[in-house]
């Protein structure tokens, strides 16, 4: 786990930086509780689906007020640190000095506190009792 410092900064785990190329982007997630981590180019890709979205339409809009509008890119530090704008720590309910969990979901990273990650941890069912068939997913 890691600490948010009184700056807003935290260390972000040596096996995602190495992917990050120096520059991570973070904006608020789909999902309540989380912000989500993306570089460069994966933001890019975004950005461009959101640019072929109807601006005439109400959750277009929103969409891109949430995402686009929250996201801010952070650069690594020589300490492998990136500041995150209270803002965003405060969409996520963080408070400086509270732990929090990267999660590694393979296209992007994602960011919550360890209080809310161990409480979602322990709500939620077991993945034998879901029905994944609709994903494609074989090998679980």
């Amino acid at each position: 786990m890691h600490v948010v410092d009184s700056k807003g900064r935290v260390i972000v785990p040596s096996k995602i930086r190495d992917r990050f190329d120096g520059v991570l982007i973070v904006t608020v997630s789909l999902d309540k509780g989380y912000l989500n981590v993306y570089t460069k180019s994966q933001f890019d890709k975004i950005l461009e689906q959101f640019s072929e979205l109807q601006t005439s339409e109400v959750e277009a809009r929103l969409f891109r007020r949430q995402i686009i509008g929250e996201a801010v890119e952070c650069e690594l530090d020589g300490q492998g640190r990136i500041s995150i704008p209270n803002h965003l720590w405060e969409r996520v309910f963080v408070s400086k000095g509270e732990e929090i969990c990267f999660i590694d979901v393979y296209s992007s990273v994602e960011i919550c506190s360890k209080e809310f990650y161990e409480k979602e941890q322990s709500e939620a069912d077991s993945l034998s009792e879901l029905d994944l068939s609709a994903y494609g997913i074989r090998g679980l």
